[in-house]
């Protein structure tokens, strides 16, 4: 009587760890928060012995705390929604996917297809041979414009009038400057706007990324890449290929010229940040405004933006995209029970299904052949159409473990230029290469 007792005890113990529930904490950026709680929820549907809690974080406070977290190899989070220009410096304390996905072929969803990822998206995850995440958000600015006043024909004839050509979406920021120019009222009393454009200059991360969408198209010409040589995709567009600053140079001189050029047409440029350029859009106060991918449903939801598919105009950077992805990763620090659970969250999280309906809920770029194919996606998001030919030759940051230096280094310095603090000179930008260069022990 005793054994069968205890044989019930024993099975009864063990039934209990087999349905024990773990709980798996992914700390994840403002702007991909929600449509991870959402996933979450679906998730712990089809997998109720996995518990997903979802900790948003704004990018500032974020990536300190990977860094923290990976450095004390605390196991505080178990994945990481991580930008993947922060490879370099995340990639310590994630999890190998190649290397998991051979040791755990039973977690491998067949249906997963790791040949349908954009190949850019999947690239910027890899480091040092390492896939360290998985693509989420295949993020890129786009040019959002007013769509009714670009076809006003009252304003085409005004526009022709003043600068002898046709007016339409520009193509260069040299054409950019002429049109931000007449939808500025200061400059055009006619100007069904206040200003022309906004610009997000200010002294934070956000200068890095805006830099390289004057930079890059300079960078990636045929006369940069004769000078300068193809780009590295560990040191990104900033970097020649044999890895010193490639800003340093009259082309990085054109694109402060760019900048400086639009400015007069902006409100506040040094001043504003992400937040603030989305308000002058959303509020009608500018006619355009580069923008990333995710702020479209904010635009369409606007009072002063309606009908939104009258008046909201979307289309490729007048120079080059910047891309701005973010994946999904393991900390390598937590136990191998957490690991197969958050192996199990990230590779739903990131496969077609979930690609698609992250894409039409929440406007999360896709990272996916057929999410872009999907006549469903193209309908429900119409930026998706325009992306095939942004992603194709976008530009980006340095992914290297000093980035984050360098971008503490460069957001002052370039602020200082755009105020004038600092002189529009070579001389400027190679002292800045010269900083730089200590930070990277050359």
């Amino acid at each position: 009587m005793r054994s069968r007792l205890l044989v019930v005890l024993v099975l009864a113990v063990l039934s209990a760890l087999a349905f024990a529930e773990v709980t798996i904490s992914v700390v994840a950026c403002s702007d991909n928060a929600d449509s991870l709680k959402w996933l979450a929820q679906e998730f712990m549907k089809k997998n109720p012995d996995i518990k997903v809690d979802v900790t948003t974080l704004s990018w500032e406070v974020l990536y300190p705390r990977i860094l923290a977290d990976i450095s004390a190899k605390s196991g505080a989070f178990d994945v990481f929604n991580w930008d993947v220009m922060t490879a370099g410096a995340v990639s310590q304390g994630c999890v190998d996917l190649f290397e998991f996905i051979k040791q755990n072929p039973d977690l491998v969803d067949p249906e997963y297809d790791m040949d349908d990822l954009l190949p850019l998206a999947k690239n910027l995850g890899i480091w040092d041979g390492k896939l360290v995440g998985f693509p989420y958000f295949n993020n890129t600015m786009l040019f959002y414009y007013r769509k009714d006043l670009f076809e006003n024909p009252k304003h085409k004839e005004e526009f022709e009038k003043m600068f002898g050509r046709p007016l339409r979406v520009p193509t260069t920021w040299a054409e950019a400057v002429d049109v931000a120019r007449y939808f500025t009222k200061s400059f055009n009393k006619n100007s069904p706007t206040q200003y022309g454009i906004a610009l997000m200059f200010p002294t934070t991360h956000t200068m890095f990324y805006m830099y390289l969408i004057f930079f890059g198209p300079y960078r990636r010409s045929v006369e940069g890449i004769t000078r300068f040589g193809p780009v590295d995709l560990d040191y990104g567009d900033y970097f020649t290929s044999d890895r010193k600053p490639a800003f340093a140079s009259d082309l990085g001189l054109k694109a402060f010229e760019d900048m400086k050029a639009l400015m007069p047409y902006s409100p506040d440029p040094l001043g504003s940040d992400y937040g603030e350029t989305l308000e002058y859009f959303a509020k009608g106060i500018v006619a355009m405004v580069p923008q990333w991918t995710n702020p479209y449903l904010q635009f369409k939801s606007s009072p002063a933006l309606q009908p939104a598919e009258e008046k909201i105009g979307i289309a490729p950077m007048p120079g080059r995209s910047v891309a701005g992805n973010w994946a999904l990763g393991i900390n390598k620090f937590i136990s191998q029970e957490k690991q197969r659970a958050a192996f199990k969250f990230i590779q739903f999280a990131t496969s077609k299904w979930a690609d698609k309906e992250k894409l039409i809920r929440f406007a999360i770029a896709p990272v996916r052949k057929s999410t872009l194919a999907d006549v469903e996606a193209q309908k429900a998001i119409p930026w998706v159409k325009v992306l095939p030919s942004i992603y194709a030759d976008e530009t980006f940051r340095p992914r290297i473990p000093e980035e984050p230096r360098l971008e503490d280094i460069s957001n002052i310095n370039f602020a200082k230029i755009l105020s004038g603090e600092l002189p529009l000179t070579i001389d400027t930008l190679n002292k800045l290469a010269a900083e730089w260069e200590k930070v990277l022990g050359k």
